[in-house]
């Protein structure tokens, strides 16, 4: 019998994504710190958080959980109807703070970021107490695969993988690494990381100027 731990597969990817996303509003609120204006290190570094998290919230919500859904049936009904309300409340919170980074200007980021890392802190807590559990239960390792297929389709390695696995605990490097075609940790290694590096780099310089 599979037992219901964060080291199941599925789980362990799931909390690795929440983990990049927590990482990435704190980076955006240090670098949002102040009373300084918006630099275009902090638009960079958004578009890509922004991007991931569309690309997340869609393969769950046409894929992951519509499945899920078909295999547990009734008892998870009111579970993944309270998903699909807070990924709407939450891309309203992206929104909002897009908006502010392009358009309104600094004051208002901050506050729309506040009400964003309301809405994400929330909707992650309640998927990993009462949803992720459900998968160790609800998908094969075929489904498991399956599902990085499908997301590789509109999410392509060279965009997700850096994007995770940045600032990742060693456990989840050799989790995701351990595996991986030796041409794919090549690029990963040498390429794609370095890239991240740099808009991560920018957003920190954007973060020591305001602290100093």
């Amino acid at each position: 019998m599979t037992t219901t731990t964060p080291t199941n597969p599925g789980w362990r990817i799931q909390l690795a994504i929440h983990r990049a996303v927590r990482r990435d509003v704190d980076r955006l609120g240090a670098a949002l710190a102040g009373d300084g204006e918006i630099s275009d290190a902090v638009r960079a570094y958004w578009s890509v958080t922004a991007s991931q998290l569309h690309h997340h919230h869609e393969l769950e919500d046409t894929v992951v959980w519509p499945l899920l859904g078909q295999r547990l049936g009734d008892r998870v009904e009111a579970l993944l109807a309270r998903n699909v309300h807070e990924h709407q409340v939450m891309v309203s919170a992206m929104d909002e703070f897009d908006t502010a980074l392009t358009t309104t200007g600094a004051a208002s980021a901050r506050v729309a970021l506040v009400r964003m890392r309301e809405t994400v802190e929330g909707h992650l807590t309640h998927e990993e107490v009462d949803v992720l559990p459900l998968i160790p239960e609800a998908f094969t390792p075929e489904d498991l695969a399956f599902f990085q297929a499908e997301d590789a389709k509109t999410n392509t390695p060279n965009e997700f993988l850096p994007w995770m696995l940045d600032d990742a605990p060693d456990e989840d490097l050799e989790f995701f690494t351990g595996h991986m075609p030796a041409p794919v940790r090549e690029n990963l290694e040498c390429v794609w990381m370095p890239q991240r590096r740099l808009i991560v780099e920018a957003l920190e310089h954007t973060a020591s100027v305001v602290s100093a």
